[in-house]
C-alpha cells in the first residue's frame, strides 16, 4: 500500500470521501488493525513455536533418553580396561540408537549380569506441562476532519482492543529403562539432537547428564539386597521464551500549497507478545529388591495422596510407578515451595 496521499483536492464517489489515492483514514486503521491482530491464535500450541508436534516431541526425548542409557553402559564397560569389555562396547556401539535385546544380557559376565539386573527395570517417568499465553493490542487514533480540512479543523477519534489466549497442555509419559532399550516401534537415531536455545524443549535436553548422575549417586553406596525402598530421583526443568513485538505505522501527508504540510492525520499502534513455558519433570526409580512388597513400594513420602488421573492405567512396574509417583510428589513440592515463600 502506498501511504503517500498526492494531491488535497479530493473527490467524492457514492459518499465516500477520497484523499488522492487513499479513502478515509479510518477504513485503513480498521485494516491494519486486522493485520496486526491476525496472528492471534484461538487455540495457541506449542508447535506453533518449536515446529514440532507434541508426539514427535515426545518421542525425541524418549530417543535422547534411549541414547543416554546405551553411553552409560558402553563407558561402564570401557572402565573395566578388559578386552572382553571393550570388545562388548564396541559392538554395542554400532547398535547406538536401536534396540538392544534382552539376549545381550547372556554376553556379560556373571558381575555385569548383577549390574543389569539391577538397573533394567529402572521406572522412568516425564510429566509435561506447555503454558503458553499470547497477548495481543491494537490501537489508533484518526482525524479525517483535520485531513479534509488541511489542518484547520481536527476531530480525534481512537480504538484500541486488548486479546489473551492461554493453553495449558499438561500430560504423563512413563517407561522403564528395559522398554526403551527394546521398544522396536521407537526410531532414533545415532545422534543426539542439537541444542535449541530459543526453545530447549525441542532440542537435546541434557538427558545424559540426568543418567549419569542417577547411576553413579546409586553406585557411591552399593544397594543392599533386602532394601524395603527403591532409590528415587527427580529432576525438574523449566524453560521460559518471551517474544515481543510492534508496529506503529502513520500516514504520512505531501504538501500542496504549504510547505511545511500536515502532521500525519491517522496513526495505528499494534503489539504482541507470547510466552511460552515448557516443562518438564522426570522421575527415575531403582528396581524394586526382590522381598519388597508392593506397599511399601508404592508408598511416596511428603504430602503425595493418591496419584495422578493423568498417568496410563496398566503400568509395568513397581519401578515404574514409583517414578511416576516421584514426578507427582516433585509437583507437589514445588507447589508448597511457592506457598511457603
Amino acid at each position: 500500500m502506498d501511504s503517500r496521499i498526492n494531491g488535497a483536492a479530493g473527490s467524492s464517489k457514492n459518499g465516500v470521501r477520497k484523499i488522492g489515492s487513499i479513502t478515509q483514514p479510518a477504513t485503513h486503521l480498521a485494516w491494519l488493525a486486522a493485520v496486526a491482530l491476525g496472528g492471534c491464535s484461538i487455540h495457541p500450541l506449542q508447535q506453533e513455536a518449536t515446529g514440532l508436534r507434541t508426539t514427535d516431541l515426545v518421542s525425541y526425548i524418549r530417543c535422547e533418553t534411549r541414547l543416554a542409557i546405551q553411553e552409560k553402559a558402553i563407558n561402564l564397560l570401557l572402565e573395566e580396561k578388559e578386552t572382553r569389555a571393550a570388545d562388548l562396547a564396541a559392538k554395542l556401539k554400532t547398535r547406538l540408537g536401536g534396540t538392544w535385546p534382552a539376549a545381550v544380557r547372556a554376553t556379560l559376565t556373571p558381575g555385569e549380569q548383577g549390574f543389569y539386573d539391577r538397573y533394567v527395570q529402572t521406572g522412568i517417568a516425564f510429566d509435561f506441562s506447555f503454558d503458553i499465553t499470547e497477548d495481543d493490542t491494537a490501537g489508533g487514533i484518526a482525524d479525517p476532519i483535520r485531513l479534509i480540512t488541511n489542518g484547520t479543523a481536527g476531530v480525534g477519534l481512537s480504538a484500541s482492543g486488548d486479546y489473551r489466549r492461554n493453553n495449558l497442555r499438561h500430560f504423563i509419559v512413563s517407561d522403564t529403562f528395559q522398554d526403551l532399550l527394546q521398544n522396536e516401534k521407537l526410531n532414533c537415531g545415532r545422534e543426539y539432537r542439537y541444542s535449541n536455545y530459543a526453545y530447549p524443549i525441542s532440542g537435546s535436553i541434557g538427558m545424559a547428564e540426568l543418567i549419569d548422575t542417577f547411576v553413579d549417586l546409586n553406585e557411591l553406596k552399593p544397594l543392599a539386597q533386602d532394601k524395603a525402598t527403591s532409590s528415587v530421583f527427580a529432576d525438574t526443568l523449566t524453560f521460559t521464551t518471551t517474544l515481543t513485538g510492534s508496529v506503529s505505522p502513520h500516514v504520512i501527508v505531501a504538501p500542496v500549497g504549504n510547505q511545511w504540510g500536515l502532521a500525519s492525520p491517522a496513526g495505528v499502534t499494534a503489539s504482541a507478545q507470547r510466552i511460552d513455558k515448557h516443562a518438564v519433570i522426570i522421575g527415575l526409580s531403582m528396581d524394586i529388591p526382590k522381598g519388597a512388597s508392593a506397599k511399601q513400594a508404592a508408598a511416596a513420602p511428603g504430602y503425595l495422596q493418591g496419584r495422578s488421573a493423568l498417568q496410563k492405567s496398566h503400568v509395568t512396574s513397581q519401578a515404574e510407578q514409583s517414578a511416576l509417583d516421584a514426578v507427582s510428589q516433585a509437583r507437589v513440592d514445588a507447589y508448597l515451595d511457592r506457598v511457603a515463600h
